[in-house]
């Protein structure tokens, strides 16, 4: 039976990476960037990205102390950092976007009813557009982003998983201890 002890730094990681989160979403706010200049904002958004990357690479690298991690331990990190991560970002998000921000999809809708208008979109599409964003944003927030859970909590912690392999070799790579 392989041993799937973790040490504290992994866990501290998934705090980390979900107060990081909080804090993004945050300063994304205070500095209008989420809503006045979101056409600056987006370039965040996408760097955001690099945070898990970080966060599950450098949880990776520390479990690997002894000199050696299986690939199911990698995973194991993976997934238990997102997890962490996730259980702190997401009712943070809840409160952010019902109480904190709730007017902040508005900006986003503008946004996007500026670029349908200059790409010169018909105005039935413009709204019919508006309205299919206006109905997933409701059916997201309803939900608590439950859905979310799949792709930031299993899927994307996978995929760094294997990225990981490019930052932190063993020796040999085996697929069990």
């Amino acid at each position: 039976m392989a041993n799937f002890s973790l040490s504290k730094t992994t866990y501290i990681n998934g705090l980390i990476m979900g107060i990081g989160f909080c804090l993004y979403t945050t300063l994304m706010w205070l500095t209008g960037l989420d809503s006045t200049y979101l056409y600056i904002g987006q370039y965040f958004d996408m760097l955001i990205v690099l945070l898990p990357v970080v966060m599950i690479v450098r949880a990776i690298k520390q479990e690997q102390v002894g000199g050696h991690i299986t690939f199911l331990k990698r995973v194991v990190v993976a997934l238990v950092v997102a997890a962490i991560s996730f259980v702190i970002y997401e009712p943070f998000l809840y409160v952010y976007h019902h109480h904190i921000n709730p007017e902040w999809y508005n900006a986003v809708l503008t946004l996007k009813e500026t670029e349908l208008k200059a790409a010169n979109t018909p105005a039935p599409e413009i709204a019919r557009t508006l309205q299919q964003m206006r109905t997933s944003g409701v059916a997201q927030a309803d939900l608590f982003r439950l859905s979310a859970i799949i792709p930031s909590v299993i899927i994307l912690p996978l995929l760094i998983t294997l990225l990981s392999y490019a930052f932190v070799r063993n020796s040999k790579v085996t697929l069990h201890q």
